[in-house]
C-alpha cells in the first residue's frame, strides 16, 4: 500500500474513534452527572438538606420563572436550578421571558395573579419564581432570591450579598409538597421575648429566619388550657418571671403527649442572687440540670477582643446531629451571660455545645463580678446546652417496646437567649443562624430542613480606567491579530520548504 492511501486510511480511522471517543463521553456524562462549584463561598453547592429534601419528593413539581436573561438574577437562578434537577427528576423547570414570551408570560400571570412594570425597555415581574404542584402553588419574590447588604458598602473586601435562593427555593418545594403549614407558638406572659417588641428582646429577627423556612410563629400565653395540638413546637425563649407548678405541668403534659419543645434561659439577677425558672425540678426528671450560676469564659481565644469573659464564642461541639452542620464548617455560636446546662448521670440527654476547659460556672455572685476576692473557682468546661429526645425501652428480642400512648417529643434547652439576637443571626463569619435553623427544623421535625442558611458573597464591580481600557483594546485589536498572523506565517513557511 502506497504511503497516500495509507494517510488516508489512518486520517478515517483517527476521524472514526474520535467519533467513538466523543459518543462514549457523552453517554458516560449523561449516566454519571457531575458538576463543579468553584465560587468562593459554594454559592451553587446544595446543602445536603436541600438534596435529601428533593430525593424524598413523592409528587412532581413545576418552577415557573419569569426572568429575562438580561436581568442580574438570571444566571444565578438557572445555575441554581440546574442543580436541582440534577438531583430529582421530578422538577421540571419552565422559563418565561417577559418580554420575548409576552403571550406566555401573560397567560401564566394571569393564572397566578402577578404584576408586572417597565423599568425603561425592560419588563419586570413583580415574583420572578413560581412553584406549583397539583394545586398548591408559591410565589417567590424578588427580595426573595439576593438581598443586598446596604451596611456593607464600607467593606474592604467589596458589599455583600445574601444568596438566598437555595433557602426560598426548598422552602417553597416543601410548601406545595407537604401538607398543613409548621407553626411554631412563642410562650408569652413571663417576660420572655417577644415578636414585634423593641429593642435587645425582640423575636422579630427570628420570625424572619423562620419565614424562610415556612414556619409560622404564632404568640401563645401560658395559662390554665393545654398547648394547642396545632402547635408543631413550643419556644420558651428567655422568661424573666418564675412559671409556677401549674404551668410547668401544661408545659410538661405537652412534651409528653408529642410535643417538642425550646427552652432557653438566661441568668436573671434579683437580689444579688440568681432567679429560678420553675422548670429545675420538672428538667431533672429527664435527667437535665440547671445551673443556678453565671458562666465566664476566661480563655483569650474563645472571647472578643475587648469584651469580657460574659461575652465569648462556643467552638467546643458535642456529637449530636443538631451541631453537625457547624462542625463541617468550623463556625462557633455567640453567647453573651449564660448560664450552665448539664445533664445528670446515666441520663439520655446529649450535651450540644461546652465552654473552653479555661471557664468557671461561678455560683457566687460577689465573686463573678471580683474574680479576685477568696480563694478562685476551679476551672471547667461547663455544659451550655442540652438535647433529650425519648429513646423507646428494648424488649428481649431488642426491638423497641411499643407504646400505647403517645411518644414524648423532643426537648432543647439553652443557658443562654441573646444568641438569638438580631446582629449575631445575621453575622456571617457566626454559626447562630445555623444553629437556630438546625434546632428549628429538629424540633419540628422537619429533617430536610434542619438548616440552609443564607451564604454571602462579594459583590465586587469591574472598574476599568482609561489606560485599562487602552491596554485591553490594545490587546485586542493588535497583538490578537498579530499572534494569529504570525501563526499562519508560521504555517506557510513551513510547507514551503
Amino acid at each position: 500500500m502506497s504511503a497516500q492511501p495509507r494517510t488516508r486510511l489512518n486520517l478515517v480511522l483517527t476521524a472514526l474513534l474520535g467519533v467513538v471517543v466523543v459518543v462514549l463521553a457523552n453517554y458516560l456524562s449523561s449516566r454519571h452527572y457531575k458538576r463543579w462549584d468553584w465560587t468562593t463561598h459554594g454559592l451553587f453547592t446544595l446543602s445536603e438538606r436541600s438534596q435529601q429534601a428533593l430525593r424524598e419528593l413523592d409528587q412532581d413539581v413545576q418552577i415557573f420563572v419569569f426572568l429575562g436573561r438580561d436581568e442580574q438574577d438570571f444566571a444565578d437562578v438557572e445555575t441554581l436550578l440546574e442543580e436541582y434537577i440534577a438531583v430529582t427528576d421530578r422538577i421540571t423547570v419552565e422559563w418565561v421571558d417577559p418580554d420575548r414570551d409576552r403571550a406566555r408570560y401573560q397567560v401564566l400571570a394571569d393564572r397566578f395573579g402577578i404584576d408586572s412594570w417597565l423599568a425603561g425597555d425592560v419588563t419586570l415581574s413583580q415574583v420572578p419564581v413560581v412553584v406549583t404542584s397539583g394545586d398548591r402553588k408559591w410565589k417567590v419574590e424578588r427580595h426573595q432570591l439576593i438581598v443586598e447588604d446596604f451596611e456593607s458598602f464600607e467593606d474592604a473586601d467589596g458589599h455583600k450579598l445574601d444568596v438566598q435562593s437555595e433557602r426560598a427555593l426548598t422552602g417553597a418545594i416543601l410548601e406545595v409538597t407537604t401538607g398543613k403549614p409548621t407553626k411554631v407558638c412563642l410562650a408569652t406572659g413571663h417576660g420572655e421575648w417577644e415578636a414585634g417588641a423593641f429593642g435587645d428582646r425582640s423575636f422579630d429577627a427570628v420570625v424572619r429566619e423562620l419565614e424562610w423556612e415556612k414556619i409560622e410563629v404564632e404568640p401563645l400565653e401560658i395559662n390554665r388550657d393545654d398547648v394547642p395540638k396545632s402547635c408543631d413546637a413550643l419556644f420558651v425563649v428567655g422568661p424573666q418571671r418564675l412559671y409556677s407548678k401549674d404551668e410547668v405541668a401544661i408545659v410538661d403534659r405537652y412534651l409528653s403527649s408529642g410535643g417538642n419543645v425550646l427552652l432557653t434561659f438566661d441568668p436573671v439577677l434579683k437580689k444579688e442572687a440568681l432567679s429560678p425558672t420553675g422548670f429545675e425540678a420538672s428538667l431533672e426528671a429527664r435527667g437535665i440540670l440547671v445551673g443556678e450560676d453565671l458562666v465566664i469564659e476566661n480563655d483569650p481565644a474563645q472571647q472578643l477582643p475587648g469584651n469580657p469573659g460574659d461575652l465569648f464564642i462556643v467552638t467546643n461541639l458535642g456529637t449530636h446531629r443538631l451541631v453537625d452542620t457547624i462542625r463541617q464548617r468550623g463556625g462557633g455560636i455567640l453567647l453573651a451571660v449564660a448560664r450552665s446546662v448539664d445533664v445528670t448521670d446515666g441520663s439520655d440527654t446529649e450535651v450540644l455545645w461546652r465552654t473552653s476547659a479555661n471557664a468557671v460556672a461561678e455560683t457566687d455572685l460577689k465573686k463573678a463580678l471580683n474574680p479576685d476576692e477568696g480563694k478562685p473557682t476551679p476551672p471547667s468546661s461547663v455544659p451550655l446546652a442540652v438535647a433529650w429526645e425519648y429513646v423507646p425501652p428494648l424488649g428481649d428480642d431488642l426491638k423497641p417496646v411499643e407504646s400505647d400512648g403517645p411518644e414524648p417529643g423532643r426537648l432543647l434547652v439553652v443557658g443562654d437567649s441573646d444568641w438569638m439576637a438580631s446582629e449575631l443571626l445575621e453575622n456571617p463569619q457566626l454559626s447562630n443562624i445555623d444553629f437556630l435553623s438546625s434546632a428549628a427544623g429538629w424540633l419540628t421535625q422537619r429533617e430536610a430542613l434542619i438548616n440552609i442558611a443564607p451564604r454571602k458573597t462579594n459583590a465586587q464591580a469591574v472598574i476599568m480606567s482609561d489606560a485599562d481600557l487602552q491596554n485591553l483594546l490594545f490587546r485586542v485589536v493588535v497583538l490578537l491579530p498579530l499572534a494569529a498572523f504570525i501563526a499562519g506565517f508560521g504555517v506557510w513557511w513551513s510547507r514551503r520548504s
